[in-house]
């Protein structure tokens, strides 16, 4: 299926005046500058969240392990986007790309002591701009192409569909380098943010939003910080309080009396409900829970009168894939299995006037040794922020 944000063809002829052309930076020419948390108010959803889960110091993958420590922390940073002159020019014979490529930069820091706990480096690819490039004279004669190339063959195509418009590759200093394709779409007014227990509806299962999105299959890993082999299956089956059933939860309640019960570990200590019960009793909660509920509650009282959503991820049913690369260490003790980006382009109206505001939600799945119940344990590695470009 043709991507339908993607330009159709018959694409433009080849001209060697692409060379000095100004590059073509479609929707991501918005994002060219520095963006930065503003919150003169220290209003705790005007800072960035991240939720993680890391080995417990004195476990290893040969005798103890499934026991990990969550963290979550508020953090600010600079973002910074800064395009590449000129097209990226990719040969592909009859057909011609010249990639409009941004280079970002981010760097973050905990708002508690302003340590630095995340920087990272990389490349937003445009990849819309193609054309078609036939055989010539010039070409034939260079290439020792004739008999089996005639000049203007391939004037005809077949010309290539890209079936992603974004490309985003990236490199993090733990020791993992990233490759996420997608799409994006334009709608009008805010985000779509559920409420109440549809917070928690199908958590693992269902991907949210891949259905606003044409053309992208796999994508929508499930923004909770929560997942079957973490325990949240379990606790949800259990029978406390009896009744009603723990979950599913109303995030937009106060946390429930069974997440600060100081027996569950003793009364399960084989299972990993205590790491769920855990994230629920963070004081972040229902951020520890699920994050992009800030990103919600910070657009509460704003006027977006339209926004892009940008999808992206290493993971897609079928097609050219994405994926994760990473260090011997890394893949061992923490492996990053997987990684999705959600990016919203906002244009908010404040006395009068047109803001842009980004705010994104990025999930990377670490896959850890096993779990205390002998399966292989997945902890969603979580961050989100709301950010306005800087004066």
């Amino acid at each position: 299926m043709p991507n339908p944000n993607t330009v159709q063809p018959p694409y433009p002829g080849y001209s060697d005046k692409l060379l000095v052309k100004p590059a073509n930076y479609g929707i991501l020419e918005q994002l060219i500058g520095t963006w930065i948390n503003v919150n003169p108010a220290n209003c705790v959803t005007k800072w960035g969240l991240h939720t993680t889960c890391m080995p417990s110091p004195g476990t290893n993958t040969e005798t103890i392990f499934g026991v990990f420590r969550f963290l979550c922390d508020d953090y600010k940073e600079e973002l910074t986007f800064t395009p590449v002159q000129g097209g990226v020019r990719n040969r592909g014979g009859t057909n011609e790309q010249f990639v409009g490529a941004i280079q970002y930069n981010q760097r973050i820091q905990r708002v508690s002591d302003g340590v630095g706990i995340h920087a990272e480096d990389g490349m937003y690819l445009w990849l819309n701009d193609l054309f078609n490039h036939p055989a010539d004279e010039a070409s034939v004669l260079m290439d020792n192409g004739y008999p089996e190339i005639a000049v203007g063959a391939g004037a005809a195509g077949p010309n290539y569909v890209p079936p992603y418009s974004i490309a985003r590759s990236g490199s993090i200093p733990h020791g993992a380098s990233i490759l996420l394709n997608g799409n994006f779409k334009e709608f009008d007014g805010k985000p779509a943010f559920p409420t109440g227990t549809d917070s928690w509806q199908q958590p693992f299962v269902t991907p949210w939003p891949a259905d606003q999105i044409a053309n992208t299959a796999g994508l929508g890993a499930s923004p909770l910080a929560v997942s079957p082999s973490m325990g949240a299956s379990e606790l949800i089956a259990l029978p406390y309080p009896n009744p009603p059933q723990p979950a599913p939860l109303n995030l937009d309640e106060p946390a429930p009396a069974w997440a600060f019960d100081k027996s569950l570990p003793v009364l399960f200590p084989d299972s990993n409900v205590a790491y769920f019960q855990r994230i629920v009793a963070d004081p972040h909660y229902p951020y520890s829970v699920r994050p992009d509920l800030r990103l919600r509650d910070a657009l509460k009282d704003q006027n977006v009168v339209r926004h892009t959503f940008i999808q992206l991820t290493t993971k897609h049913d079928g097609g050219p894939q994405g994926g994760v690369l990473n260090t011997p260490f890394v893949q061992r003790f923490a492996n990053v299995a997987e990684a999705t980006l959600n990016l919203w382009l906002e244009t908010v109206l404040e006395d009068g006037k047109e803001v842009l505001q980004l705010q994104y939600e990025q999930i990377l799945f670490f896959e850890f040794m096993v779990g205390s119940d002998g399966r292989t344990t997945r902890w969603p590695h979580i961050q989100v922020n709301t950010l306005r470009k800087k004066a």
